[in-house]
């Protein structure tokens, strides 16, 4: 087996309404309480391969802390925010407390549904959204903070993060154009995965023959992150690759 040695590189305002006037006054408020306040499922797999059953999934939004969930024996959770609440971050941390996973949940005007997967592979494009390890990013963020990260265009650039990522491990990230939202079905005992959670198998053993883990990979993503010119970071990464691939023939 070659080993390669690592180094990890390393709101919303909630709304106050004053009641007063007529009846239709009164009416026209509620609605328009009742308007802003339309609630939006947050939902998706917690996995790493296998699905992580009974993690506590929790977020952090632009209105601050929201309830938790549990995943289930598929790794599916769902929470339940007001729209106003939307973007957020959250965490999942593994029933044995093992694993720690992060993911972002973006909401959309009209939208009462969103899909928000968490994996290593959400894990990776937090990294690059954030430019700073995931559990900082979800102990730090602001309102402002997480309204201007988590963006359709960052999102779409941190998508083709992943992807690099996931080349330079040598895993075809193909089967996957979205992290976040892509149905994914993860191996359990009741399942059999589908193709995204074979990519999330085939990074978790490319990482273990490679001698990696999943810090390194954030540290490498977060410094790429930091860096105008991304191209030099994954460059010096590849030589790292390729160095050791010939020291171990």
């Amino acid at each position: 087996m070659k080993t390669i040695g690592w180094v990890a590189a390393a709101g919303g305002l909630m709304v106050l309404v004053a009641c007063g006037g007529g009846s239709s006054d009164t009416a026209e408020a509620d609605s328009s309480v009742a308007e802003r306040a339309a609630p939006v499922r947050i939902s998706g797999v917690v996995a790493r391969g296998a699905a992580l059953v009974e993690a506590r999934v929790s977020a952090r939004c632009a209105s601050g802390p929201v309830g938790s969930a549990i995943s289930g024996s598929s790794g599916a959770y769902t929470l339940e925010v007001d729209a106003s609440a939307l973007p957020c971050v959250l965490e999942a941390v593994s029933a044995d407390g093992v694993w720690t996973l992060h993911s972002v949940a973006l909401g959309r005007a009209g939208t009462s549904a969103v899909t928000a997967h968490i994996t290593t592979l959400t894990e990776l494009l937090v990294a690059q959204l954030a430019g700073t390890p995931p559990s900082s990013f979800m102990a730090r963020a602001s309102a402002r903070m997480l309204g201007a990260t988590i963006t359709p265009t960052n999102i779409a650039s941190a998508q083709g993060t992943v992807g690099s990522t996931l080349k330079l491990m040598g895993v075809d990230p193909a089967p996957i154009t979205d992290v976040l939202a892509q149905p994914l079905v993860a191996a359990s005992a009741v399942q059999r995965g589908n193709a995204h959670d074979k990519v999330l198998d085939a990074l978790a053993e490319s990482m273990r023959g490679a001698g990696a883990t999943l810090a390194d990979l954030v540290g490498l993503v977060t410094s790429r992150s930091r860096t105008l010119e991304h191209g030099p970071v994954l460059a010096e990464a590849e030589a790292a690759v390729q160095s050791a691939s010939l020291d171990g023939q």
